[in-house]
């Protein structure tokens, strides 16, 4: 049977643009289509909805225009921060994005993993264990994008003003779900990716923190003050300044809806499997979020179950799951590989409803029924 609903519970990995965002952008191709690196006057529009988007996306997580680097997206932000850690030891926690961890092993990293508590937290003592005379770096991920818990990045960053070492957030999955402060967190590079708060795909920033050494993952016209060449995809960056704009301006009120249907779902999801584990549930966890470990249901069954009723959700990250391996945010947490197949992520966002969540678990404990 054919679904008649479409409920989409998987913001987490990616947000659809808001329609303000599309309009920005489409009047952007238009209208600021010329060089913003040329010197004729057509190029100002350019240059300017460049400037208005740095400001924007930098007042979003409290830094200073000049602090904002773009990029095409969280992956290239994060690969930039691991860039300067090249063949040098680095300290990682074993729940990072794989575009840190990989990123790290493909750039001769001799690293080290931090490993989490079984809430997902990793801990700042846990981390100075680790440390050396020789760390480069440490990258600690601020909100995890498979559980959503929050990491105690102040704690951390305070252990390492006594280490002469970079230290690194990958906040993709918290700027503009939580308050953010980047000059409070006292990190040298926060990474942000536009298209998980409702901006487009293809655009991301790296805050550097002003004084800080960088060298250039790639040369070429010196754009984005000669660390990121390439002309300017004005479009997607001004889409991006907008989206940041809109995140900040409904962020009290939108994240404290998405706590309550998280909730909602939550209770609902214990009610109807047994032995229902939240992961992380004990954490800070940013509102969106929910990984819920349902034994002896196989994740890879129940998303394809859901789907049929047109409701999306994920085994984790979209690419643990193209993977076919069990996820290593669900492991480093103590869950077997079994266990770990038996996770779904479901991740609310802005234009999510009660009656969504509602439906949900309606179709969820009709599907358990029929096939218990």
């Amino acid at each position: 049977m054919l679904y008649t609903r479409n409920v989409y519970l998987d913001n987490a990995a990616t947000t659809f643009a808001d329609g303000a965002v599309i309009a920005k952008m489409k009047h952007c191709m238009l209208e600021a289509a010329a060089n913003p690196s040329a010197s004729y006057s057509a190029s100002g529009f350019a240059r300017k909805e460049l400037r208005l988007a740095r400001q924007a996306v930098a007042d979003l997580i409290g830094a200073n225009p000049e602090e904002i680097v773009f990029t095409s997206g969280g992956t290239e932000a994060n690969a930039l921060a691991l860039w300067q850690a090249r063949g040098k030891p680095v300290v990682l926690s074993a729940t990072e994005h794989a575009s840190v961890i990989e990123n790290a092993k493909l750039y001769g990293c001799n690293i080290t993993f931090v490993f989490p508590d079984s809430n997902g937290v990793i801990q700042p003592d846990e981390v100075e264990k680790t440390l050396t005379p020789e760390t480069a770096l440490v990258s600690i991920q601020h909100a995890n994008n498979e559980t959503g818990v929050i990491q105690p990045i102040q704690d951390i960053a305070k252990l390492l003003k006594k280490r002469h070492c970079l230290f690194h957030s990958d906040a993709v999955q918290a700027a503009g779900q939580i308050p953010l402060d980047v000059h409070s967190l006292d990190a040298d590079f926060v990474s942000l990716s536009a298209h998980k708060l409702y901006g487009p795909r293809g655009a991301g920033c790296l805050y550097i923190r002003r004084g800080t050494s960088v060298r250039p993952l790639m040369a070429g016209g010196g754009q984005e003050r000669q660390i990121r060449s390439g002309t300017e995809n004005v479009p997607a960056f001004a889409g991006f300044g907008l989206a940041a704009q809109l995140a900040a301006a409904d962020l009290k009120i939108r994240t404290e809806k998405e706590a309550d249907l998280r909730s909602q779902l939550e209770s609902g999801l214990c009610s109807l499997v047994r032995d229902c584990c939240i992961l992380g549930k004990n954490a800070s966890r940013v509102p969106g979020i929910c990984a819920a470990y349902l034994p002896g249901i196989s994740s890879e069954w129940l998303i394809a179950q859901l789907d049929l009723q047109g409701i999306q959700v994920s085994g984790g990250a979209a690419c643990a799951s193209r993977s076919g391996k069990p996820s290593h945010v669900y492991s480093a947490m103590g869950l077997n590989g079994m266990q770990a197949s038996e996770v779904v992520r479901f991740s609310l966002g802005r234009h999510n409803t009660q009656d969504e969540i509602l439906y949900t678990l309606q179709c969820l404990g009709e599907i358990l029924r029929k096939h218990s």
